[in-house]
């Protein structure tokens, strides 16, 4: 069995209760809020609500179907990027909990090609979870608006969630191949999650541009994406950027590491 097949044997049961789990919680939360918004006294209240101010939505976008959905979208973004940096946090540093890390290094694999295999493990497990969530979101915007909606804006905000999976996936790999004794992943890939949201939050409700470049989370602006149908150049560069870098960082670092077992 190939080290990419292993890895998805392992994560096949997370990776079945992630994607419905989140598929569900869409399916569920957008009937409830396109219901919301219905009612009148609803939106005449949005006027001064303090969430939507602190998630960067205006109220004149958040009334529409795709503005709920980025509303839902944004807050279920936080449980996705838990779920990609738990992944990335421990497709690596298990080898050296279970004190499998000699055992898998003296295979006739190359570390090249057992770090690969692991990335690749990783980015088919985020793309499972990613695409049930775009067929339950996608079924349910058709279903609720009738088919009348903008698939492009659609799009677009749906990106968001790949995207961010993708980075929280890379930062949590990047951090276990530095830190690789870490007993828990899963409370420290809630930490990073929830702290990079409040952050944004915070940037969001104080306008700071500079504690924006601390949250990913803060990297696509809503009304901008809904309104100018674009996302923001300098952004989108920085968050490639970032991306690019810790997979260089993790792919030298792991061909050089050492590995010691955990006694």
């Amino acid at each position: 069995m190939s080290v990419f097949q292993f890895e998805m044997k392992q994560y096949r049961g997370s990776i079945l209760i992630w994607s419905i789990g989140l598929s569900l919680a869409i399916m569920l939360l957008l009937p409830m809020f396109v219901s919301f918004t219905d009612d009148p006294s609803t939106v005449s209240s949005l006027g001064d609500n303090a969430l939507l101010d602190a998630m960067g939505i205006s109220e004149d976008v958040f009334i529409t179907m795709t503005g709920i959905f980025s509303y839902l979208n944004n807050i279920i973004l936080v449980a996705a990027a838990i779920h990609a940096c738990n992944l990335g946090l421990s497709i690596i540093t298990k080898e050296h909990m279970q004190n499998t890390a000699d055992f898998l290094i003296t295979k006739p694999y190359a570390r090249a090609t057992i770090f690969f295999a692991k990335i690749f493990a990783g980015l088919c497990a985020i793309a499972v979870v990613g695409g049930s969530y775009f067929l339950a979101s996608w079924g349910t915007i058709n279903t609720l608006s009738d088919g009348i909606f903008s698939f492009d804006q659609f799009f677009k905000i749906y990106m968001i969630f790949p995207l961010t999976q993708l980075f929280f996936l890379l930062l949590g790999m990047v951090i276990s191949v530095i830190v690789s004794r870490i007993s828990a992943t899963l409370p420290l890939a809630m930490g990073i999650s929830f702290g990079f949201y409040v952050i944004g939050l915070f940037s969001s409700v104080i306008q700071s541009t500079i504690a924006r470049l601390f949250s990913p989370f803060r990297y696509f602006d809503i009304n901008r994406i809904l309104e100018a149908q674009n996302y923001e150049t300098g952004y989108l560069l920085l968050f490639f950027t970032l991306i690019l870098l810790f997979f260089i960082v993790s792919y030298r670092v792991y061909l050089k590491k050492d590995m010691k077992m955990v006694l």
